[in-house]
């Protein structure tokens, strides 16, 4: 049995508690209980998965038995460590909750208990899976754990705390295993790679150390596939190819692309990908997060403390970040989510993923207010930098078309005048209503949406009644609803102290406008979408 070969994690699985990484609060707290004799009868080790849970749970076993303790750590060498070690020490338990999970099996450690240890200190029960015990399993046990003989330690590791008992949990010391960071586990893999003979470059190590999401456990088994698989040195591009990942290269030329609106090239790069047989998801959640992290960047001063990534990485994303506004990002993030929960019932799932591609390189497609929102925004930019240039070709041949038009437009206004409408707020008493700042910062912090459909609208008050003039249909197809302006009174009503009626109306349509609205508007071009046609492009490159 000892010539065969033993999985990396079980071969490195820590021997003492500093051996264990990324838990220094919990290993020092227990030395020191061990030290001072202050040892509880009952602990709870939660977390997720591979971060020491178990390994912990076995060293503290075999350290409030040692013979001959080192600073609170078991020496391993003594015959009870030895023992406990090889399985073969009885006063030790080890208990999979999750096949032994019945009231029969608490009932038998209830009897065992009564037993005092046949060669050791104490009796420890190591309950793995604790959350897996039924109700009615872990009442058979609550005595027992409130009152044990002061010779029982029972230990409970799980990874979902919110679904044990409360009574159990308010009789246990609780201790919260944290993730393990990327640059610990990156430390551990060389380090084991050193001792094992494993050639692998730095930038390998770090994906590997990503991959494992915290867990430590999934670090080494990942390590252990790529050795097996590569004869040679394991370099990053061998671990994305083994794994079935998306190379970061990739995800920040995606990046890029969408940026620039570059759709083919978008394209070509996920084809890249899914034509090596690769899966949709597993794309997906790689992009996903990749714009996770740009998203952080662009809205947190100190994106480290929340992105668990190497600082040359963090770095990356915040020059890339550079290239989005924040509204463009939640947009991304927002559409790829759609699309990935679409992927899965899609007969062709790589449909998806192209689809999804080529909204987030051409916002002005998608139909949600986010879509717009980031289309209005980018086009404002230009406008504020005065680089807003019109070269489509149908636009030049437009040109005497728009002044046709304005004239006729001018003329049909005109014969709107007689026919005012008694609703409107009458021309000679309305002026621009001060507070309007005021109601946009409070729909602005009630919904996103409707703000965005309202931030370039005008107000004007006369008397009782306040007119809202919007910058384009679709904004006043939306805000113009029984259910809308009854939205827009309430909220009136609470700024000025009393109900006031609202009338809605649209810009270039008021039926009474004594103050003329002269700034330009970014919608008024998409209103002219018939004259000028679908192309409408900015600083020569970027259209819309």
């Amino acid at each position: 049995m000892s010539g065969m070969y033993q999985a990396l994690y079980r071969k490195w699985r820590p021997m003492v508690f500093e051996d264990v990484v990324g838990q220094e609060h919990i290993s020092e707290t227990l030395r020191n209980s061990i030290q001072t004799g202050r040892i509880a009868h009952a602990y709870l080790f939660c977390g997720t998965r591979g971060t020491g849970k178990t390994t912990c749970a076995k060293i503290l076993s075999r350290a409030v038995n040692c013979e001959n303790p080192v600073n609170g750590n078991p020496c391993n060498a003594c015959p009870t460590c030895l023992g406990i070690l090889d399985g073969s020490n009885m006063d030790v338990f080890e208990m999979d909750a999750a096949s032994n999970r019945g009231i029969d099996d608490i009932r038998q450690i209830r009897d065992e208990v009564d037993y005092a240890p046949a060669s050791s200190k104490y009796k420890v029960y190591i309950i793995d899976e604790a959350h897996m015990i039924t109700d009615a399993a872990f009442n058979a046990l609550l005595k027992t754990l409130e009152e044990p003989p002061e010779y029982v330690i029972f230990i409970l590791a799980t990874t979902e705390p919110n679904a044990i008992l409360p009574t159990i949990l308010s009789r246990c010391q609780r201790f919260d295993f944290r993730r393990i960071s990327v640059d610990d586990i990156s430390r551990r893999i060389n380090k084991i790679c050193a001792a094992e003979n494993i050639n692998m470059t730095p930038d390998a190590a770090e994906l590997i150390a990503e991959l494992a999401d915290g867990s430590m456990r999934d670090s080494l088994s990942i390590l252990e596939q790529c050795a097996a698989s590569c004869a040679g040195e394991i370099r990053r591009s061998d671990i994305t190819d083994i794994v079935g990942i998306v190379d970061d290269s990739v995800l920040f030329d995606i990046a890029d692309y969408v940026a620039e609106g570059n759709s083919l090239a978008c394209l070509k790069a996920a084809d890249g990908f899914l034509d090596k047989g690769k899966e949709v998801s597993a794309f997906f959640n790689d992009i996903i997060d990749h714009y996770r992290c740009l998203m952080f960047c662009k809205a947190a001063d100190s994106p480290q403390d929340i992105i668990d990534k190497s600082g040359e990485k963090i770095e990356k994303y915040k020059e890339q970040a550079k290239k989005y506004d924040l509204e463009r990002l939640l947009y991304s993030v927002t559409t790829l989510c759609e699309y990935l929960a679409q992927s899965k019932w899609m007969a062709s799932p790589k449909i998806s993923v192209e689809m999804a591609l080529l909204k987030l390189a051409n916002p002005q497609y998608g139909n949600s207010g986010d879509a717009l929102a980031a289309r209005v925004s980018a086009l404002e930019a230009k406008l504020e930098s005065g680089n807003f240039v019109s070269v489509s070709h149908s636009a030049k041949k437009a040109e005497n078309k728009i002044a046709d038009k304005s004239e006729k437009s001018e003329k049909a206004e005109k014969m709107k005048e007689p026919a005012k409408s008694a609703s409107a707020p009458d021309s000679g008493g309305s002026r621009e209503w001060e507070k309007w700042s005021e109601a946009l910062g409070i729909i602005k912090n009630e919904s996103k949406k409707l703000y965005m459909f309202l931030f370039r609208a005008k107000a004007y008050i006369s008397g009782d009644s306040i007119e809202i003039v919007l910058s384009n249909r679709e904004a006043y197809e939306r805000i113009s609803t029984p259910e809308g302006k009854n939205y827009l009174s309430g909220l009136f009503e609470k700024i000025i102290g009393k109900r006031c009626r609202v009338v809605v109306s649209e810009q270039g349509n008021r039926l009474a406008a004594p103050v003329e609205n002269k700034d330009a508007s970014i919608l008024d071009l998409a209103k002219k979408k018939d004259i000028l046609g679908d192309i409408m492009t900015v600083s020569g490159e970027d259209s819309f």
